[in-house]
């Protein structure tokens, strides 16, 4: 059974509907029981934890958050199909509103933070080191928010007290600039620095604590110095980083990422023999044998649900609801899971003399695939809920190839286009008929292997090329393929972070921050996997494929690695700059 206390927000719709420990029934009369005054929360323990639930809900952890990755070379949204005349929104850079309007969402966070730490020495919910612990939160929580600002617009209005109306009613007088992003940053160093030393080292997969505050400053500060590396200097310091602060971000990166794994709190999961299920139960296991969850968003059926089982079902298992194969693996991820014995992933399509290479079965293509591959992609003829996925674009029949796609694909709406399904975060076997509102699997925000990768790469920044190989090869030996034992490089702890870390929001800010997604990006073609099956003799071949090219082609231009500012932003606060390129 999963934790009761993972459910914050159960103890706030328990609290907006009934009285909290310690209030009298006459209060319940006369007050309105669907409001937690200031008052309340500063003296009532359950009602502060209530108001932390809503703190917590309204951050902007990454929670195997693919949305980004749209945008990237490893996954599309091909769920209108490739014969509709637009995109989805969420298929183009610039109409992501997830992200383009999180300015606004994260100063309404960074107000309520404010609030609440301003009055936090005035509280007698909690007693020492407990209040410690929870104003180490706090703080940790205001950080984490200016990380995900900073990171996307660069320099931001740092403002960590409360800003009360002036006295001539005129709110424009309390306007302030964007200040540096070297400024951003070293504040975001000091405050998680500071926070952390607050915090309780008591393992904890649902609060921020110690260990999971050092996680997170890991993957922060490997983002600065990744910026004062490769960026540069624009609108006199408002964006980039001195490029003689990187080693500094780097040091930081390596010694956060270092302090946990020094502790032994956390190691990486090995529960099963098979590879590539071990990596499977890694995700859904959440009990405390999981040693690799760091932190994590809880989900419980039915007051707190995802649709990702609805969203990623093959066609012939979707949902009544529809909505399946939203989410599409292109050929360039798939190729990119190397062989166990073999560091190029390229698929055997071809033989020497460049004749296809005929299987007796679809799933034959991928065998001797890196195990995660198994366990993060639906491809053809792959098992799932006991059948295989009938995946193909055209038939073969009396020797003449014609159209004819599979029950899963290729061409109809809600099909996979690319032939291959997202599967790493989707239940075979789910506790209920999928819909929008049944998956509850846990959303990992950070595990243990991104640490080891942080700490690989700052190792490798750092000039310890050893050291970074090392921790490196750990997690190539729990995925099952061969270790690396020459020198690595760079582009070896890129793939590295690529595979083990794909489909969880860390590809598109990866790329961000090393200053490469435009060159990955640049006029870039998706590619899927085209399958034929011959039904004279119930054999397959394949041929590559170009997705329609008028929605699937795009460049992501070099401006775009800072967002736009919305136009209301910039008329409610005339201080303000606008990044270069809108």
């Amino acid at each position: 059974m999963k934790k009761i206390h993972k459910y914050y927000n159960r103890i706030l719709i328990v609290l907006l509907l009934s009285a909290f420990s310690g209030c009298s029934k006459d209060y319940l009369e006369t007050e309105p029981v669907d409001i937690i005054t200031e008052d309340i929360i500063l003296s009532d323990k359950p009602a502060f934890m209530a108001h932390l639930a809503y703190l917590y809900n309204n951050m902007a952890f990454e929670r195997i958050n693919y949305w980004m990755d749209y945008n990237t070379d490893i996954l599309v949204n091909c769920f209108s199909g490739q014969t509709t005349s637009a995109l989805d929104d969420a298929q183009t850079f610039t109409s992501n509103t997830q992200e383009y309007n999180f300015w606004e969402t994260a100063y309404v966070q960074i107000r309520n933070l404010n609030n609440i730490i301003a009055k936090f020495p005035e509280s007698t919910a909690f007693q020492e080191p407990e209040k410690s612990q929870v104003l180490g939160e706090l703080k940790f929580l205001r950080a984490y928010t200016y990380f995900r600002l900073v990171r996307g617009y660069g320099g931001v209005p740092l403002i960590t007290e409360v800003m009360e109306m002036p006295a001539s009613g005129d709110p424009s007088e309390l306007a302030r600039p964007r200040d540096s992003e070297e400024d951003v940053w070293e504040y975001i160093d000091n405050e998680m620095t500071e926070a952390i030393g607050m915090m309780s080292s008591k393992k904890d997969d649902f609060r921020i604590n110690k260990w999971s505050g050092l996680a997170f400053k890991s993957r922060a500060m490997l983002h600065a110095a990744s910026i004062a590396k490769y960026s540069e200097i624009q609108l006199d310091g408002i964006l980039g980083i001195p490029a003689s602060k990187a080693d500094y971000y780097f040091e930081s990166a390596r010694d956060a990422a270092w302090d946990v794994i020094e502790s032994g709190q956390y190691e990486l999961y090995n529960k099963d023999e098979d590879k590539a299920a071990n990596y499977r139960k890694m995700i859904f296991d959440e009990s405390a044998a999981n040693r690799e969850r760091i932190f994590v968003t809880a989900y419980y059926w039915p007051l707190k649900t995802h649709p990702f089982d609805r969203n990623s079902a093959p066609y012939n298992h979707r949902s009544a609801e529809g909505y399946g194969s939203y989410f599409n693996v292109t050929l360039d991820m798939v190729e990119s899971y190397e062989y166990v014995d073999n560091r190029d992933g390229s698929l055997k399509l071809y033989d020497e003399e460049d004749n296809q290479i005929v299987y007796n079965n679809a799933e034959d293509l991928f065998i001797g695939k890196d195990p995660r591959f198994f366990a993060s992609v639906n491809y053809p003829g792959a098992p799932w809920k006991g059948i295989k996925l009938q995946v193909w674009g055209n038939i073969i029949e009396g020797g003449v190839e014609k159209d004819g796609y599979g029950p899963d694909g290729i061409s109809p709406p809600e099909a996979t286009s690319t032939g291959f399904c997202l599967s790493k975060w989707a239940d075979p076997n789910p506790p209920r008929p999928i819909n929008g509102s049944s998956s509850e699997v846990d959303r990992i925000c950070i595990r243990y292997a991104e640490v080891l990768l942080n700490y690989a790469e700052a190792q490798f920044e750092l000039e310890n090329e050893p050291e970074a190989r090392t921790y490196v090869n750990m997690i190539r030996n729990r995925a099952g393929i061969m270790e690396l034992t020459d020198p690595i490089t760079m582009e070896d702890i890129v793939h590295e972070r690529k595979v083990e870390l794909a489909f969880e929001d860390h590809r598109y800010w990866d790329t961000k921050r090393w200053r490469t997604l435009h060159i990955i990006m640049d006029n870039s073609d998706t590619y899927g996997l085209w399958p034929i099956l011959n039904k004279d003799n119930n054999t397959f071949v394949f041929r590559p494929f170009v997705l329609n090219v008028n929605k699937f082609r795009r460049t992501y231009y070099p401006h775009m690695y800072y967002y736009k500012i919305a136009q209301n932003i910039i008329e409610s606060n005339r201080l303000l700059i606008q990044n270069p390129g809108y």
